[in-house]
């Protein structure tokens, strides 16, 4: 039989890394000097459009797109977004990020944002009243993306147990169980502790991890990769294939697809992420889902 005539024997799994406002208000620890400037004037243009910033529209455009096309997607949500209102910082008595890589950045603790308020207030910070009207599409999944965008390898068990903690609790109040997560940075294992981050996750329950590689400290040594689920750590392990974004040129989509079209009879999974806050429109989304439809994808 002709391979055309062949169903696809590759999955493909499109997972969000729902991160919203956090983008403008936590950085990176991999930001050189000039991203860190790139950075403080996204926060200053932000502020200028404060309500509502391009980072909740995003969400919804991805959801709506999602749903008009029947395409299965996994949203890894930073805890915090699960939120609809809150009295301010240290929720639920969550702990301070103690590596000190981010102080010369923000000049200020990593919860420096949480004055309190409410999806109406300050709508990037809560999409907890989008996500509760979502929760049983059978289309979706819920997981985690740390509570406030924390650079979890960086830190102790016990910060991380924390931020975990907090972040499934948060979860819970729309109610949600959460079993996949996504580290925020892609600092999922480090090689001086690789089960140090796993050990926690499993703590609470969280079965399903997307996942790149090792790291060491702050050394990317982690890359993408098309491969069946593996089974280590006591989790599953989807490695991550590629990103595309609502900004993403024509020719990364292209490149995309036809990774996809070499990779169609791999038995393998190919997790295909993006980020939320990226969405001003639909245009990127729908062109992908389109192009995994036209191929025989479900």
């Amino acid at each position: 039989m002709h391979l055309m005539n062949l169903k696809p024997k590759l999955k493909v799994t499109m997972f969000v890394d729902t991160e919203a406002d956090f983008y403008y208000t936590v950085p990176s620890p991999h930001f050189n000097s000039m991203d860190a400037i790139k950075w403080r004037m996204n926060k200053i243009a932000g502020r200028m459009f404060r309500y509502p910033w391009p980072s909740r529209k995003g969400f919804e455009h991805l959801v709506s797109a999602f749903k008009s096309y029947n395409q299965e997607a996994i949203f890894c949500v930073s805890g915090h977004l699960y939120l609809k209102e809150c009295d301010g910082p240290y929720h639920f008595g969550i702990k301070q990020p103690q590596n000190p890589w981010y102080h010369p950045i923000i000049g200020k603790n990593w919860y420096h944002w949480d004055v309190g308020g409410n999806y109406k207030t300050l709508p990037g910070v809560y999409l907890g009243d989008l996500i509760e009207k979502e929760k049983n599409n059978k289309l979706f999944k819920f997981g985690l993306h740390g509570f406030a965008h924390e650079a979890l390898t960086l830190e102790s068990r016990e910060v991380i147990d924390s931020i975990v903690k907090t972040a499934k609790h948060a979860a819970g109040l729309v109610g949600i169980k959460t079993e996949w997560f996504a580290c925020p940075f892609e600092l999922t294992e480090d090689e001086d502790d690789p089960d140090k981050v796993y050990e926690i996750l499993r703590k609470h329950e969280i079965k399903n991890i997307f996942y790149s590689g090792k790291d060491k400290g702050l050394q990317i040594k982690r890359h993408f990769s098309v491969s069946p689920i593996l089974k280590e750590h006591g989790m599953n392990k989807f490695w991550i294939s590629n990103y595309f974004e609502g900004t993403s040129s024509k020719d990364r989509l292209k490149a995309i697809m036809n990774e996809i079209k070499e990779n169609k009879y791999k038995e393998a999974v190919y997790c295909l992420g993006t980020h939320d806050f990226t969405h001003k429109n639909g245009d990127n989304v729908n062109e992908i889902i389109k192009f995994l439809k036209s191929e025989g994808f479900s």
